[in-house]
C-alpha cells in the first residue's frame, strides 16, 4: 500500500505539469537527507518558513544544518523508512513571458508517508497568477487513502484540492510498479525548455506564415521546434562528454526528411547536415539556398553507410526505421579510425520491421500493445548492432513520443568484424518466413487514401446503408415527431452491414477506413467516441465550423447572412432526399438546397 502510494506521488513529485498546466515541469537545485524526526508536516512546514523569500545561496546556507545533511542524489523507489529527503527545485514556466521562474521547497517523510511543499517565493497578490499554489501543503497517505492537507486551512488552497487530490487518488488507485520514462529524462529540462522558448519565438510566426503544406502548421512546426531543441541539447552535452572542441559542431543526415523543417531549424542553428526523401514537398522551394534537400530513393542493405555525417536521424521514418541501426554500424565501420563512431537517433512512428509491415505475432507480444512490441524491436536492433540504446519521450503534440539515442564507443578491428558478423546473422534471421525479402521503397507518388477517390455509388451505398440502421435503432418516436435515429459504435456498424455491403475491402484500404468515409459526411453524421449518429440538421456542420475558425470575418458575416436567410446554397440536402420524413427544416432556413 505504501509502495502504491509513493508511486502516485513520484509522478506529481516529478510531473507537476501533468496536472498544472503552467509548468513545464521542475529542476532540481540541491538535495538534502536526514533522520526522521518531524512529530508532524506541520512541523516541518514550521521548521521551514524561514527559507521565504530568500535566493538559492542563502537557502542553500541555511538548510546546510546540524539537520539536513548534503544528499547527491536521490529517488523516491530508493529510500529506508526513517528517512527524509529534501530537494529545492525550480519551479518552469511554460509561458516565460508570463511568469517568472519561482522556487519551491519538497521534503518527503517516509516515516510519516506524507510529501510536504512550500512555495519559497513571496505570493503574488491582486489579479496576477501564481504558477505554483501560493500557500504550503501535505500530501499524506491516512489508513488507505490519500489525503491533501493546507497549511493552517488556507484558502487558496482551493485550487488543489479540485485538480491535484483527485489525481493523486486516481494514480493511487490505478497505479503500478512500473513507473514508465519520464520525458525529456536525458537532457537538462531547464536548458529544453529555454531553448524550446528561445527557437518557438525566432522561428514559428515566420513559418506559420508562409506554410505552404495540407498539413496543420501549429503541430508541425511544433513538433520539430521540439525536436530541434533535444538534438542540440544532446549534442552539446555529447561535445562536453567527448571534450570536443568548443567551435565543433556535429553533422548530420535526416533520413526520410519530409517537409524539411528540421533541417533547416538545425542548419539555422550551425549544425551542417542535410536531408533525403523520395519526394520533394512545397515547403521546400521556401527554404534557403544553404539548405540540403535531396529528392533520392534510399533502398537500403547490408552495405549502405554515410561516411560524411557523425549523426543519422530518423524522424518518423517509416520503411526505413529498423534500417538506421544497420546503416550507423556500417558508417562506423567505414569510418574507422580516422572518425568517431556513428551515432543515431529515431522516433519510430508506423512500425515495419526488414522487409515490410511489422508482425507482431512473430515477437513475445502476449501482455503488451504493438506500439510497445515496435519499440522493443527497434532498441534491440541498435543493442544487436553494439549500440548503447537508451530511450527517452518528447515533448511533441503527438502520441508516438517515444526516440532512441544510439550511441557507441570506439573499437578495435576485431570488434568491429565481430559486431557486423552479429549484425549480417541478425538480417539473415529476419528473412526466415519471409516470402518478399526485398526492401520496398514507397511510391514517389503520394498516394489519396482519404476516401475522396473511391468510386461515388460504394460511398452513397455505404452511406445509404448506415442511414437505415440508425433509423432502425432510434427510440420508439410520436406521431410527427421527426426519427433522429439511434447510434451505433463502429466496430457493431461493420457487422451490420457486412452481409449487404461487398465492398467492405475496397474502404478498410483507405486512411481510417469507414470512420473517414462517415467523417467526410460531416453534413449528415457525426462521429464520436468510436460511434456514429445522425448530425440533426440544426448543427452545423465539421466543415462549415472549420471554415469559420480559419477566417473570423467569414464568421460574422456568414451569422449575419443567416440572420437574413441569404446564405448561398449549393450542396443538396440529403434529408430532404433520403430521410423517410424528410429534412425538418423549411427551405428557407436550411442550409442546404430542398
Amino acid at each position: 500500500m505504501a509502495e502504491t502510494f509513493w508511486n502516485a506521488l513520484k509522478v506529481w513529485s516529478q510531473k507537476p505539469h501533468v496536472v498544472n498546466k503552467r509548468l513545464t515541469g521542475v529542476a532540481s537545485v540541491a538535495q538534502w537527507k536526514c533522520t526522521s524526526n518531524f512529530s508532524s508536516w506541520e512541523e516541518i512546514v514550521e521548521k521551514h518558513l524561514e527559507l521565504i523569500g530568500l535566493n538559492e545561496v542563502e537557502i542553500k546556507k541555511r538548510m546546510s544544518s546540524d539537520l539536513w545533511s548534503k544528499s547527491e542524489h536521490w529517488t523516491i523507489e530508493n529510500h529506508e523508512e526513517n528517512t527524509c529527503f529534501a530537494s529545492v527545485r525550480r519551479c518552469l514556466p511554460k509561458q516565460t513571458r508570463r511568469h517568472q521562474t519561482v522556487l519551491e521547497l519538497e521534503v518527503i517523510d517516509f516515516k510519516l508517508k506524507c510529501a510536504v511543499y512550500v512555495p519559497l517565493n513571496e505570493a503574488i497578490e491582486g489579479e496576477i497568477e501564481n504558477l505554483i499554489p501560493p500557500c504550503p501543503y501535505a500530501a499524506c497517505l491516512v489508513s488507505s487513502d490519500i489525503e491533501l492537507k493546507v497549511f493552517k486551512s488556507d484558502t487558496r488552497g482551493e485550487w488543489l484540492l479540485l485538480n491535484v487530490l483527485p489525481k493523486l487518488r486516481k494514480w493511487y488507485a490505478e497505479m503500478d510498479n512500473h513507473s514508465g520514462v519520464d520525458s525529456v529524462h536525458l537532457v537538462s529540462l531547464e536548458a529544453y525548455n529555454n531553448l524550446y522558448q528561445e527557437l518557438k519565438k525566432k522561428y514559428v510566426p515566420n513559418i506559420a506564415k508562409v506554410w505552404p503544406e495540407c498539413t496543420d502548421p501549429q503541430k508541425f512546426i511544433h513538433e520539430d521546434v521540439a525536436i530541434a531543441s533535444y538534438l542540440i541539447l544532446l549534442w552539446r552535452q555529447e561535445r562536453e562528454r567527448l571534450q570536443l572542441d568548443s567551435n565543433y559542431r556535429q553533422t548530420f543526415i535526416d533520413i526520410g526528411c519530409g517537409n524539411g523543417l528540421l533541417v533547416y531549424l538545425l542548419t539555422s542553428e550551425g549544425y551542417q547536415g542535410k536531408g533525403i526523401d523520395i519526394r520533394a514537398r512545397k515547403i521546400w522551394s521556401l527554404y534557403p539556398p544553404e539548405i540540403q534537400l535531396e529528392i533520392s530513393t534510399l533502398v537500403p542493405s547490408e552495405e549502405t553507410y554515410f561516411l560524411e555525417f557523425d549523426w543519422l536521424l530518423g524522424n518518423h521514418s517509416d520503411e526505413l526505421t529498423p534500417w538506421l541501426p544497420v546503416m550507423a554500424l556500417q558508417s562506423s565501420i567505414k569510418r574507422h579510425p580516422a572518425h568517431l563512431p556513428t551515432r543515431y537517433w529515431v522516433l519510430p512512428c508506423c512500425p515495419f520491421s526488414f522487409w515490410g509491415k511489422f508482425q507482431r505475432e512473430k515477437f513475445n507480444s502476449a501482455n503488451s500493445s504493438r506500439y510497445f512490441e515496435y519499440l522493443r524491436f527497434v532498441a534491440d536492433i541498435g543493442r544487436n548492432c553494439g549500440y548503447d540504446v537508451e530511450e527517452d519521450r518528447l515533448r511533441i503534440p503527438s502520441t508516438r513520443r517515444t526516440c532512441f539515442v544510439g550511441t557507441i564507443h570506439k573499437k578495435s578491428d576485431s570488434e568491429w568484424a565481430d559486431l557486423l558478423k552479429i549484425k549480417t546473422n541478425m538480417i539473415a534471421l529476419s528473412k526466415e518466413g519471409v516470402e518478399e525479402t526485398m526492401f520496398q521503397p514507397r511510391s514517389a507518388v503520394e498516394l489519396i487514401r482519404n476516401c475522396t477517390r473511391v468510386e461515388r455509388s460504394i460511398q452513397d451505398a455505404f452511406v445509404n446503408l448506415t442511414a437505415k440502421y440508425l433509423l432502425k435503432c432510434g427510440f420508439e418516436k410520436q406521431p410527427g415527431e421527426w426519427n433522429q435515429g439511434g447510434e451505433i459504435n463502429l466496430t457493431d456498424l461493420v457487422t451490420l452491414v457486412s452481409e449487404e455491403f461487398k465492398d467492405l475491402s475496397r474502404l478498410k484500404n483507405e486512411c481510417g477506413g469507414i470512420q473517414t468515409l462517415l467523417r467526410n459526411h460531416s453534413h449528415i453524421f457525426v462521429v464520436q467516441n468510436k460511434c456514429v449518429r445522425f448530425r440533426s440538421p440544426h448543427e452545423i456542420s465539421v466543415e462549415e465550423w472549420r471554415n469559420q475558425q480559419k477566417n473570423p470575418e467569414a464568421k460574422r458575416k456568414l451569422r449575419l447572412a443567416a440572420s437574413a436567410c441569404a446564405i448561398t446554397k449549393k450542396k443538396a440536402c440529403w434529408f430532404f432526399a433520403n430521410h423517410p420524413d424528410g429534412c425538418p427544416l423549411t427551405r428557407d432556413s436550411c442550409r442546404y438546397v430542398h
